[in-house]
């Protein structure tokens, strides 16, 4: 080929490639849409197959199912579902709609006295059970309390006679006082008119009942016995009146001063026992019950002292507004360490009746029922209703469902909730005696993918759940209703 030729066979090549390009553009068309056509075919082949296949499965049951409906054509079916789902059921045998496995029966007869639990899982996660023991409740309450001066020991210093003050001891408001010390004297001058005339009488030696009456007349006016005493000892009128404590305790009030004149029953000092000490509080209605026990006595102040209590009274009159009533307790304080003003805690503490006695972790509480997990001697665990009688310190009253020595459940119930479906044996345990004869039809395809895809929609709302009440039994063909949640269970 010549140099020559080269451009012109060039030429010849780039005016045929021009002339096929929409013949080319066409058949890449024609062939792209042919595969695609084969593709969706084939798609559509594989869906009406596998349709197929389950509408089969379902309308002819696999024969596991029919096996066990022809193994125990004597016990009762409850229903049917799927272990991996447990808390839907279905009214007829069939295939799963959400794994691919045949759905398993729940015969009447199974799991009554209990289920059982894989021992591996109950020890890595710490199940614990616990015995059920014979003792009683203890009950106890604090509450907040005051120290106050005791009501009952009182006294007021009034004048006998009027008078001055002639001498004032180093006493004032606030100052502890003893019994019999001296806080002022007084000076009487009309005593001593009255006395002169005695003292007459007994030097003639008149009469003696004469001589007791003028005397008598003496002691009514106001004279102490110990003056007139020092009187006869003496044989001198005696017109100095020391105002003494009749009572150990605190001045409250002190109105002395020397060389103030006095009346006649003019108050001049007050004073207040400590010695019992009053401590009140105000006990809630609640609470009233407890004031009946025993009652501990203790201040921030001295932390490391129980006070004796002497006596616990309750008084009449409650407060309507704040729903409490007082409560006095009288305490021996024979050291002063309780002072009015101080605050102080009073403990109430009482014992129930006697009966049953289990930890509160391992009662099931739904409103009006409560339940607990048991344990049987085969290592089955079973619920039980109970009726509880109390509750206080972590402690349950069992008034009737158990007996002494049973084994409860007291942590991991939401395990045996898990694994044995707890809320499927709570209610075979209070549901009706099922049907003699087991369901015979055989579910269609359409019927367990309805039952399975709307559990909620043709189903009433709970209405006894909202109010306390025991949950129904699931309905057939709906998901079961979730367990009671257990104490302390997340």
């Amino acid at each position: 080929m010549t140099a020559k030729a080269i451009p012109k066979l060039v030429g010849q090549s780039r005016t045929f490639s021009q002339a096929q390009k929409q013949s080319l553009r066409l058949a890449f068309r024609l062939t792209l849409s042919l595969a695609l056509y084969r593709a969706l075919s084939g798609a559509l082949l594989f869906c009406w197959a596998i349709s197929l296949a389950l509408t089969l499965n379902a309308l002819f049951p696999a024969p596991a199912a029919q096996a066990a409906e022809a193994e125990n054509p004597s016990r009762p079916v409850l229903y049917w579902y799927d272990p991996m789902y447990p808390g839907t059921k279905f009214d007829k045998p069939g295939r799963s709609p959400f794994m691919d496995m045949d759905l398993v029966p729940r015969y009447a007869d199974e799991g009554l006295e209990g289920v059982r639990i894989d021992p591996t899982q109950t020890q890595n996660l710490g199940l614990k059970t616990a015995l059920v023991t014979t003792g009683r409740l203890t009950y106890s309450r604090d509450l907040p309390a005051n120290v106050e001066f005791n009501g009952y020991q009182r006294a007021r210093l009034q004048s006998r006679s009027e008078g001055f003050v002639a001498q004032t001891m180093a006493f004032s408001p606030g100052d502890p006082i003893k019994e019999g010390d001296t806080i002022a004297i007084i000076t009487a001058p009309s005593w001593a008119s009255d006395q002169s005339e005695y003292l007459l009488l007994k030097s003639q030696k008149a009469d003696r009942k004469i001589i007791n009456g003028v005397r008598e007349k003496l002691r009514l006016s106001g004279i102490p016995e110990e003056m007139l005493k020092e009187v006869d000892r003496t044989g001198r009128p005696q017109t100095d009146l020391h105002i003494k404590s009749p009572i150990n305790g605190v001045i409250t009030t002190l109105d002395l001063y020397p060389g103030m004149n006095v009346a006649k029953n003019m108050t001049l000092a007050e004073i207040q026992g400590f010695d019992p000490i009053w401590v009140t509080a105000e006990v809630p209605e609640m609470d009233l019950a407890l004031t009946q026990g025993r009652v501990r006595v203790t201040a921030p102040a001295w932390p490391n002292r129980v006070f004796e209590s002497i006596k616990t009274q309750l008084l009449p009159q409650a407060n309507k507004e704040a729903r409490t009533t007082p409560l006095r307790i009288t305490v021996a304080n024979p050291e002063g360490l309780l002072r009015p003003g101080l605050s102080a805690v009073i403990r109430l503490r009482t014992t129930g009746p006697e009966g049953l006695i289990i930890p509160s972790q391992s009662l099931i509480d739904l409103g009006e029922d409560q339940r607990v997990i048991t344990v049987t001697k085969d290592g089955l665990f079973a619920p039980k209703a109970v009726k509880v009688g109390g509750a206080s310190r972590e402690e349950t009253l069992v008034v009737e469902g158990l007996n002494p020595g049973d084994s409860v459940v007291v942590n991991g119930l939401f395990l045996i909730d898990s694994e044995a479906n707890l809320a499927g044996a709570l209610e075979r345990m209070t549901a009706p005696s099922p049907p003699a004869n087991p369901p015979s039809s055989q579910p269609t395809s359409h019927d367990a993918s309805h039952n399975a895809s709307q559990p909620a929609a043709s189903q009433p709302a709970n209405h006894n759940a909202s109010h306390g009440g025991p949950p129904p039994a699931n309905p057939v063909g709906s998901p079961g209703a979730e367990g009671p949640r257990p104490r302390g269970a997340s």
